[in-house]
């Protein structure tokens, strides 16, 4: 703001001159810092574009064409989908898929968080065991399973009951890959909602204490509210997930038994490897991609029109003015704690922790028991045949690990066409370390560019990587298939990872943006300080990189 100064003259007069005491802004600072900001970003513009945007225009181009020439056919492929009897089934099996595989692992991750997140004994050793599924990898963890049910080695058999195949009875077959996939994804649920109910205040629950809330109406009126926006996400996050999900149904059932699983993630994919028919492939991923924005759409306009209604209809919350009455009496009491060199001081309800340890206990058990099941079979030494399986090895040994790490086709050379197994699995460390670092590095500065860069073109990438996480990730395959192998990447490693960084880039690019618009940005005005860094011990290079 101008600033009024007091000068005199040479005939002694004194006159007030106005100065702009604004800070002048220096250009070479702001065009070198919009450099660097490009330099962070374009990494990631790069590997987007190429392994995710052009895909997704490649595939939309595809679907106009035929397979065999390549010619312009125009909606010929999606009027072939829309003609076709089975295209309705299909369709229904998708939103089964995608459905279904939301509700019970949202039940069953609520039920997990809100055990896990009571103070018992114990908790951080449970928390652990129960997500040890979540980093089981699909076909390692669904191959366990079709282990589990054989009828003739599996779990029934051990029990002695004769269920035959639920994999291959229609009746049934989907009730076992929804239970399947609740096992295998419950666990995303348990960590997003562990944070929100971390983020919930203690000042809720005291007020409903204090007007005599039971545990249930706690949850009904305090929990439930105060994770209704991280449930959406979560559950949004997961549908489109589940919507084009692949692993589970080809691994297990490849689609039978006669048809009743077929989606359309793994109807493109037999339309395009084994048909070879990659326009009308390419058709079904742009349907299914539109079919899932659609419903998107819908839902949110439906959630929209319910909130607004339940919000009208809900009478005046005396809840929320006694909380903001009982969390502002808690900010003098902390802080004349803290006046007088005490530690602040908590007060938490004492409810019984003997159903949150059950549930602990339980959710454990569903994690683990059928890990537990096949380590128990492989330290079984009883040799095959018609002796009826147990649970509990007869004759505990570990003949069986050391027959596979003395087995040729673990470390041999010889067969050309099959590489050995310890050869596989060290591919299978370097692609993910690969990946990680990759994807890491990328998004890491993609992410605080995004953060720190205040443009239109910024803007414009944002959209770009929100509109990119509502895509398939089955739209990519075929295009990158042809893109790898035009540019010889097929069959290599590299080609691997780049196609496995292709779909967590977006969404770790993402999540680093948040996290940067977390942290303070430094003052325009006055230059950055760095004490409280250096009163870390850090020097005054590596102080300054966190605190900008």
């Amino acid at each position: 703001m101008p600033v009024v100064a007091t000068t005199s003259t040479d005939a002694g007069r004194v006159r007030d001159v106005r100065v702009d005491a604004r800070p002048v802004p220096r250009r070479g600072g702001s065009t070198r810092r919009t450099g660097v900001y490009l330099l962070l970003i374009v990494p990631a513009v790069v590997l987007i574009g190429a392994l995710v945007v052009y895909p997704i225009v490649r595939s939309i181009l595809t679907s106009f064409q035929a397979a065999d020439t390549g010619r312009y056919v125009g909606l010929e492929n999606y009027r072939r989908f829309f003609t076709d009897p089975n295209s309705a089934s299909i369709v229904a099996h998708t939103f089964v898929r995608g459905i279904g595989g939301v509700v019970p692992s949202y039940l069953l991750g609520m039920f997990a968080a809100l055990s896990l997140h009571q103070r018992i004994r114990g908790r951080t050793a449970l928390r652990v065991l129960a997500l040890v599924p979540f980093v089981i990898s699909a076909p390692v963890g669904l191959n366990m399973w079709r282990l589990l049910l054989d009828p003739a080695t599996g779990v029934p058999a051990a029990l002695g009951w004769n269920l035959g195949d639920p994999l291959a009875d229609p009746k049934t077959v989907w009730v076992v890959l929804l239970l399947i996939n609740t096992w295998a994804s419950f666990q995303f649920y348990t960590i997003v909602l562990l944070a929100g109910l971390a983020r919930i205040p203690d000042e809720l629950y005291e007020v409903a204490a204090t007007d005599g809330a039971t545990r249930w109406q706690r949850f009904r009126f305090v929990t439930l509210p105060g994770l209704g926006a991280v449930s959406v996400l979560a559950c949004t996050v997961h549908f489109m997930g589940s919507f084009q999900e692949f692993n589970l149904i080809y691994i297990l059932t490849g689609g039978g038994p006669a048809g009743v699983t077929r989606t359309l993630a793994t109807y493109s994919y037999e339309q395009a490897f084994s048909n070879y028919d990659t326009g009308y492939a390419t058709a079904l991923t742009t349907i299914s991609m539109l079919i899932m924005l659609l419903f998107l759409a819908v839902a949110y306009v439906v959630g929209r029109v319910l909130l607004a209604a339940a919000r009208a209809a809900r009478p005046a919350d005396r809840m929320t003015l006694l909380a903001r009455t009982t969390y502002q009496r808690r900010q003098r009491r902390d802080a004349a704690d803290r006046a007088a060199g005490r530690m602040p001081r908590r007060s938490h309800l004492r409810d019984s922790l003997v159903l949150p340890y059950i549930g602990a206990v339980v959710v454990v058990l569903i994690a683990l028991a059928p890990i537990l099941f096949m380590v128990s079979r492989s330290l079984d030494g009883t040799p095959g045949g018609l002796e009826t399986v147990s649970i509990i090895p007869r004759q505990w040994t570990l003949s069986n690990y050391g027959t596979v790490l003395s087995s040729p086709d673990l470390w041999s050379k010889d067969n050309l066409l099959t590489p050995p197994l310890a050869f596989n699995f060290l591919n299978s460390i370097l692609v993910t370390a690969a990946t990680t670092l990759l994807v890491l590095l990328v998004s890491m500065v993609a992410g605080y560019a995004l953060s720190r860069w205040q443009s239109a073109w910024t803007r414009l990438l944002l959209v770009v990587l929100l509109v990119v996480q509502l895509v398939p990730a089955i739209v990519l395959v075929f295009p990158l298939y042809d893109f790898f192998a035009q540019i010889g990447l097929l069959g290599t490693l590299t080609g691997l990872v780049l196609a496995l960084s292709a779909t967590f880039l977006p969404l770790s690019t993402l999540l680093f943006k948040v996290f940067f618009d977390g942290i303070p940005r430094r003052s325009r005005s006055r230059p950055p300080s760095t004490a409280p860094a250096r009163c870390g011990s850090c020097s005054r290079s590596s102080a300054r990189w966190p605190v900008r």
